[in-house]
């Protein structure tokens, strides 16, 4: 039904009348509780040119109007009150908002368009500092680096969860996130989807912060909206350009799950590689102060068992579990799955260990989940437990495979998080792994020395440090910041077993004519 009235864009409105009458589409509700005047719906319009504005419905008119605004559908509204929009968190950039009334009508439109009206921001307009933070913005990015869900203590007494990531938009220019509640309970669930893949992540009416000095964006309260994965262009697209080459996964499980196959030995982005990212020493990492990757050579010390060793994950949705206290009569274990909201007997071992590492230059904590676990621990988790599904009773007690990582140095590619830098976490998060024995020193010619990283499997694992022996000049410098001279002086270390002659050998100039005496002696 069309009305009689002139229909107005919503750039027109003007506080100074009320018989305003607009053709627009519900985007995105939400309610809100106020102690004076109780719970109110919210509403971002949209008009067909795009325009936005946000509009307020009080309790007693949640029935009879708010009900008529359904999302994704056209209305015809008319008689309404236009007032400064004064909220410390905007969610459009209209210097007005909307009010119902008495007089406020709501009808059906026969318009049809199914556009979500986005107004993305690009990376480099946000990082330029130059706009306006108290108006919320919609970001589009890939999840990198995705923490573990935390829950935090808030000075009113209650908790929180909350989760901290990279977004890296599709010229790899990147921002440091972190979101609360429910949206850090959705993406949580992503979490191993990001470590393998590409996972695009839509913030809409997303808030510009910073925490310490390091720009963030985060949601708004319920005032923000979280799509994964979204079906719009500028998500394929972003995918498209740094999608997982599948065709070359390091591993892959047999039908009975109990062996790795070795595929290829290399695990690369199509536009991306570790190669690009710099080598750091363990001391260089921890006082890095931006978020970033890195690799770094050193040695696994010990493990940690305060975390233990496994857990159990959901073989539905691969979220943790947390296994019940059995009744009498069961003997079938039953765990909890919070991702599935029931209880699920169809569990699986996955690794998470934490490793306690040195060089030259200090020591560190490295977490390694599942997948990058799988790479250096030569058994797989299930076959380790043997078909067992009891949590750990002594977690010093740790079986032989991981016993064996003791004393084995490796390549880690590193996660630098804002965490680690906001908040003094001093647990790294690994998302890839090399084996040391294939390094490779190149010739006189190069100013550095590059190694040959090849992707840890099954048969790779090398040591170059043991706790009895001493570290050599080899892992105090990155190759990268080597001078010439110091590569003259390197030893050849194309076999890990090798061990450096430390024997010194004088060797004596002569003329020709002693050498003769010396002969005819």
């Amino acid at each position: 039904m069309m009305s009689s009235q002139k229909i107005s864009y919503l750039s027109q409105l003007k506080p100074r009348r009320s018989d305003w009458c607009i053709q627009v589409k519900a985007i995105h509700t939400w309610k809100q509780f106020n102690a004076t005047f109780g719970e109110s719906l919210k509403i971002i319009f949209a008009d067909k040119k795009g325009h936005k504005i946000y509009a307020t419905f009080r309790q007693n008119q949640l029935i009879s109007l708010g009900s008529k605004c359904v999302i994704g559908e056209w209305k015809i509204i008319e008689n309404m009150s236009v007032t400064a929009a004064k909220n410390s968190l905007r969610p459009t950039d209209h210097m007005y908002k909307i009010s119902f009334i008495g007089q406020t009508k709501i009808t059906n439109c026969e318009f049809v368009n199914e556009d979500m009206f986005l107004s993305l921001v690009e990376f480099e307009t946000i990082m330029s500092g130059n706009l306006n933070s108290s108006i919320l913005i919609d970001v589009l990015g890939q999840a990198m680096d995705v923490g573990d869900l935390q829950t935090i203590q808030c000075q009113n007494g209650k908790e929180r969860k909350k989760i901290d990531f990279t977004l890296r938009d599709i010229n790899d220019q990147r921002i440091a996130c972190c979101l609360w509640g429910k949206f850090a309970e959705m993406l949580e669930t992503h979490i191993e989807e990001a470590q393998r893949g590409v996972v695009v992540c839509l913030i809409r009416f997303a808030k510009i912060g910073s925490f310490r000095g390091v720009l963030q964006i985060s949601n708004a309260y319920d005032i923000s909206q979280l799509l994964i994965n979204p079906s719009i262009k500028e998500a394929c697209d972003l995918k498209e350009a740094f999608k997982y080459d599948e065709a070359k996964c390091i591993v892959a499980s047999n039908e009975d799950d109990n062996q790795v196959l070795k595929q290829d030995t290399t695990i690369v982005y199509q536009n991306q590689s570790w190669s690009e990212y710099e080598d750091k020493t363990i001391a260089e990492m921890v006082n890095s102060t931006q978020i970033e990757k890195c690799k770094v050579v050193c040695t696994v010390y010990d493990i940690d068992t305060d975390y233990g060793w496994y857990y159990f994950g959901c073989k539905v949705c691969n979220h943790r579990t947390f296994k019940v206290v059995k009744s009498r009569d069961t003997t079938t274990p039953t765990f909890w799955c919070e991702k599935c909201n029931k209880f699920v007997s169809n569990v699986s071992p996955k690794f998470k260990l934490h490793l306690m590492l040195k060089d030259d230059t200090g020591t560190t904590k490295f977490m390694l989940l599942d997948t990058i676990a799988s790479k250096i621990v030569m058994e797989k988790a299930k076959k380790i437990l043997n078909g067992s599904l009891e949590e750990i009773d002594d977690s010093e007690l740790l079986p032989q495979p991981i016993k064996d990582i003791v004393g084995k140095t490796f390549k880690f590619g590193v996660a630098i998080e804002n965490e680690n830098i906001a908040y003094g976490v001093e647990i790294y998060k690994v998302l890839n792994v090399w084996s040391m024995n294939n390094l490779l020193m190149v010739g006189s010619q190069s100013d550095t020395i590059s190694a040959l990283e090849t992707t840890l499997t099954s048969g790779d694992v090398g040591s170059f440090l043991t706790d009895g022996e001493e570290s050599s000049g080899v892992l105090k410098t990155p190759s990268s910041k080597r001078s010439q001279d110091d590569l003259d002086d390197l030893p050849d270390l194309t076999s890990t077993s090798k061990k450096i002659c430390s024997k010194a050998i004088k060797i004596e100039k002569i003329s020709e004519e002693e050498l003769k005496n010396k002969n005819n002696n």
